[in-house]
């Protein structure tokens, strides 16, 4: 498939805005909920969270690797089991049994999770498949994204169903229900109208040694693992930063939230344009280090101060944009460098692993944000500020943004270099009935791939 056409181009990208619709309530609001609501402590809630995340460790590959082996009808069946299972998952978790939460937030958090890892990783995989034609590419994540980000936004809407009297439990329920059911019709159209990945001839299977020697691919993971814990802290503590901190009323945080995702909706088309003229990681870089000194400021914020704190959520979710785009196109031109180099099928076991570390940042988040947080003696009967808080929810996550801009420093695969792929796998692919020999490797690397 060469060039999309507009209705390709939505039958892929709706199911996107639906399964965004559930990230506020699943990774902001739902522990707070169980901490105010349900009564679990703040380090039993994070533990659980992450021991349920650790197990996107194992599935995470397994499905990457079943998903390099299955036809496109198992492809598809894999993905449609997937969003089955998430339905009684988020039942489970906004009812969880009066006589056993913890258990409940446990069973409920790891039936989610891997529902949510039948979907994405197929999901996610199917952009590499739909064309070898960067733009066409490019036009496919860019309206991914921007849909995401609609469905962000009405996730972030859906809280100001508290200024209405709504409840907590009433606000989850109507996240659940429109998630399902227009994530259904969307789903529905994706597997009947969106042609499944075919396995490519002529290519091995993978060996897992030869993930791990992909240097480009480990160091991307390794910033985006990073850079996902940085954004979980505050995500994670956000809601008690608001009331604790700012000493505003828990009816306000959807104002923020909503104030946040906008700015990062307006500023996305802004990145997209940009990454058409400048090396995409160039400016996810800059992106991190714009909301690493804005963020800053947020820890020494008290009662009065919310306007600031609205300029600072506008910077952020702007960078936040960035983080929303540019790294998605990153993940597959390094699959076409994987192919290129190894000459093996594991393009959904690349964005299994990197699917994983996204779920273990927001993991490792939740327990490093709770777990510190309970060790200063932190609890939500508190009315006075908390310098610890305020530390913790924006000191920590500059410190690691850092570290991620860091390890992206001289990143070897360029726009150039992606472009040259390309050519070379198209010549590979037309001669390959003539020449099945490896030695066409030695001599067709567009770049050395001894720097990589």
């Amino acid at each position: 498939m060469s060039t999309l056409s507009r209705q390709q181009l939505w039958n892929y990208a709706l199911p996107a805005l639906p399964l965004a619709v559930p990230t506020v309530a699943v990774y902001i609001l739902l522990p707070t909920y169980y901490v105010e609501e349900i009564g679990l402590s703040l380090f039993l809630t994070g533990l659980v969270l992450m021991l349920a995340r650790l197990t996107d460790v194992v599935t995470d590959p397994l499905i990457g690797r079943w998903l390099d082996y299955a036809s496109p009808k198992q492809f598809k069946w894999t993905l449609a089991l997937g969003g089955l299972l998430c339905i009684p998952a988020l039942m489970l978790l906004i009812d969880p049994l009066e006589a056993a939460p913890a258990i409940s937030l446990m069973m409920g958090a790891l039936l989610l999770y891997l529902g949510w890892t039948l979907v994405q990783v197929p999901y996610i995989t199917w952009l590499s498949h739909l064309s070898s034609n960067s733009y066409q590419r490019s036009r496919a994540v860019s309206l991914r994204e921007g849909l995401t980000l609609i469905g962000l936004l009405i996730s972030a809407s859906i809280p100001l169903l508290l200024l209405l009297g709504w409840s907590t439990r009433q606000m989850l329920w109507s996240m659940a229900i429109f998630t399902i059911a227009f994530g259904a019709l969307a789903i529905y159209r994706l597997l009947m109208k969106v042609p499944a990945p075919v396995s490519r001839a002529g290519l091995e299977l993978g060996h897992w040694r030869e993930v791990l020697n992909n240097t480009p691919a480990m160091r991307l993971v390794s910033a985006w693992f990073i850079n996902g814990v940085a954004n979980g802290i505050p995500a994670v503590l956000f809601p008690l930063y608001i009331t604790s901190v700012l000493g505003l009323e828990a009816a306000q945080r959807p104002i923020f939230i909503l104030i946040y995702f906008v700015a990062a909706c307006c500023a996305l088309p802004l990145w997209l344009k940009l990454s058409q003229t400048y090396e995409k990681i160039l400016l996810w870089q800059i992106a991190m280090s714009i909301a690493l000194i804005a963020f800053i400021p947020a820890a020494w914020l008290g009662p009065g101060d919310a306007y600031l704190f609205g300029i600072i959520c506008i910077i952020t979710g702007a960078a936040l944009g960035a983080d929303l785009a540019l790294p998605h196109a990153i993940q597959a031109e390094v699959t076409d460098w994987d192919r290129f180099r190894y000459r093996r099928r594991q393009t959904s076991l690349l964005f299994a692993l990197w699917n994983a570390a996204t779920k273990l940042a927001l993991a490792f988040a939740a327990l490093i944000a709770l777990g510190l947080l309970e060790l200063s003696g932190f609890n939500t009967e508190m009315i006075a500020p908390v310098l610890a808080l305020g530390m913790i929810y924006a000191l920590l996550p500059g410190v690691l943004k850092a570290i991620a801009v860091a390890l992206l420093w001289k990143f070897p695969l360029s726009n150039l270099h992606h472009q040259a792929i390309i050519r070379r796998l198209d010549q590979r692919e037309k001669r390959r009935p003539l020449d099945e020999t490896s030695t066409a490797a030695v001599h067709d690397h567009p770049f050395d791939s001894h720097r990589v």
